[in-house]
């Protein structure tokens, strides 16, 4: 029974992973030990000015979202209550609509 290339593309991809382990690994005594640095820093350290500006900028972004927010629910609410001001319900839930007549 034939594979087809959907199973080779697979196999090939395995092939491939397990050689680019290996060239990270080297041989120890017992096992495997990575010769990869383990620990990684950060070449860049933020001052702490720097950290103050992105500490205002997120508080002012935070202000600008919250606002924008405030206002479009106020919007929406105005619109609700004037949806049902000025719709004639008594239209709706009485005989004077009907809307399976049509």
């Amino acid at each position: 029974m034939g594979f087809g290339g959907a199973a080779l593309a697979a196999n090939q991809v395995i092939k491939n992973n397990r050689n680019l382990l290996k060239q990270k690994r080297k041989r120890g005594d017992l096992s495997f030990v990575s010769t990869v640095n383990e620990k990684w820093e950060d070449p860049k350290k933020a001052s702490f000015d720097q950290l103050m500006e992105i500490r205002k900028r997120i508080r002012r972004d935070n202000k600008r979202y919250r606002r924008k927010v405030l206002i479009v629910t106020i919007i929406a609410f105005i619109l609700l209550v004037l949806a049902i001001a000025v719709i004639p319900w008594d239209l709706i839930f009485t005989n004077g609509f009907n809307p399976h007549k049509y």
